[in-house]
């Protein structure tokens, strides 16, 4: 008998964890294993962390049991607290996540994926699903990660995302309107995922993140941004081979033992073996799902082919060469455009095209405390100008330092590992309908470092910029399902 997704995705059952899920799947598709495409409606439900739910609370409970399980383990059983934690990074540096790469979402994924595993059978709970804190509704870190007494609390900078502007509704709608798969990871990353990470600070700011308790629902959030922007919002995943059979490994399962699962095994995982409670993020609202068994095959047939989505370049604009500059003043470049780029840009469609400053980093700065927002047309532009101002476009954060940036297998020319992307299309015909741009007067671009606390850590740290471009890429039409 032929079974369609081992096929597909090179005839493999990637754990045994998943492995009886995964075939009941194919062959519940064909109409068979009733019991396991039971187990597969009924798999684990990752819910958002609030209060006044019953459910949450017994989630938030069994976590915390979790932890407190896994920090009694033996030293060297992999399946500590401080080992899993280690998979990700030490105070010294990142180990093997994937940061600043096309496998930031899947080598996320598979690592909350093997984490939630561990969990569960050291509760006994096969139900437990991990909650994920949904920080666009809900900023303020859940009461249950603030109480000293309990495991899952930590030192931190912050309580609350309150005030950063990288969480909200106007940070959020244009990363998740972005139907290319590559800007929308880069962006999600560079804007809120690194953000939170540096806004809420101690620990979870750091290289050994992961040994807050709060990194997992973190992380749980990206990855919920991920399938919603998938599975709710109906947009595709790339089916380039090279990201699809790219091998996520270095995680244990839950009994201890090595475990591995390739990028294209993850786009299916919230199908299969967990889901996720829905809920809004900034105008995209929370979805009901009533699926038929035919919907769910198509869906399921929609995630597994992916679509042929690439990193198309149709113009790149050198506006800036390496340079070395402090973050103590913001920074101001003329992008001196010839007369027909420039009108180019600006009649621009942005139904059919979008406009990016991508920013290229020599290395990251030694501190993250700070996040670096992107004005267009606005010399004056300081630390105090609010970014309700007409020319703001954007912000970034960073996330790790130097020792973090060791070459990785996942960067390219269009993504290195130490690039951001700020989305300036919107800036632009805005500027434009007010007259402030016009043809053959070339624009600048400013970036200017906001220190999280109201000041710096080191007012002396340097942004060691490789080159600064303008690109023009096609926006991607989600083919008719």
């Amino acid at each position: 008998m032929r079974v369609p997704i081992l096929d597909d995705i090179n005839r493999r059952v990637f754990v045994k964890d998943v492995g009886l899920i995964w075939m009941g799947l194919a062959l519940g598709t064909m109409g068979g294993c009733e019991d396991l495409a039971e187990a597969i409606k009924h798999r684990p439900i990752r819910r958002r962390l609030r209060t006044g739910s019953p459910q949450v609370d017994h989630d938030i409970a069994t976590y915390r049991e979790a932890v407190d399980k896994m920090k009694a383990l033996a030293p060297g059983d992999l399946r500590s607290w401080l080992k899993q934690a280690e998979i990700h990074g030490t105070p010294s540096g990142f180990n093997f996540c994937e940061h600043g790469t096309i496998h930031f979402f899947d080598w996320h994924r598979a690592y909350l994926f093997y984490f939630e595993k561990i969990c569960q059978d050291l509760t006994k709970d096969k139900k437990f699903g991990l909650p994920y804190w949904n920080w666009n509704q809900n900023p303020d870190i859940h009461s249950a990660f603030l109480d000293p007494a309990s495991s899952l609390y930590m030192a931190r900078s912050r309580n609350s995302m309150t005030g950063s502007w990288s969480i909200t509704t106007a940070a959020l709608d244009p990363i998740l309107a972005d139907t290319n798969f590559y800007t929308f990871g880069s962006q999600l990353e560079g804007t809120p995922h690194n953000n939170v990470h540096g806004y809420i600070g101690g620990t979870l700011g750091s290289y050994a993140s992961a040994r807050d308790p709060l990194f997992w629902m973190h992380h749980c959030m990206i990855d919920y941004c991920w399938a919603k922007w998938n599975l709710e919002l109906g947009n595709n995943n790339t089916n380039d081979a090279a990201w699809v059979n790219h091998d996520n490994s270095h995680f244990v399962d839950a009994a201890g033992a090595a475990a591995s699962a390739t990028a294209g095994v993850t786009t299916l995982m919230p199908l299969i073996s967990y889901q996720y409670e829905s809920s809004a993020i900034g105008s995209s609202p929370a979805v009901e799902w009533k699926k038929t068994k035919h919907d769910y095959e198509k869906l399921e047939k929609k995630i597994r082919k992916g679509a042929n989505i690439r990193f198309d370049v149709k113009q790149r604009i050198r506006i800036s060469q390496r340079a070395a500059v402090s973050i103590g003043r913001p920074v101001s470049m003329q992008t001196g455009l010839s007369v027909n780029d420039f009108s180019r840009l600006l009649s621009l469609d942005p139904a059919k095209d979008r406009v990016f400053v991508s920013i290229d980093f020599a290395q990251l700065p030694a501190t993250s405390d700070f996040a670096v927002r992107v004005f267009i047309g606005l010399p004056s532009a300081s630390r105090s100008t609010p970014t309700d101002d007409p020319h703001f476009a954007g912000s970034f954060a960073f996330f790790g330092g130097p020792a973090a940036t060791p070459p990785r297998a996942g960067t390219s020319e269009h993504q290195g590992q130490n690039m951001f992307l700020v989305n300036i299309t919107e800036t632009l015909q805005r500027l434009k309908r007010s007259q402030e741009l016009k043809e053959g007067v070339p624009f600048s671009v400013q970036l200017v470092p906001v220190p999280f606390g109201g000041k710096f850590e080191r007012e002396d740290t340097q942004l060691v910029l490789e080159k600064i471009d303008i690109i023009t890429t096609p926006v991607i039409i989600n083919p008719p399902e």
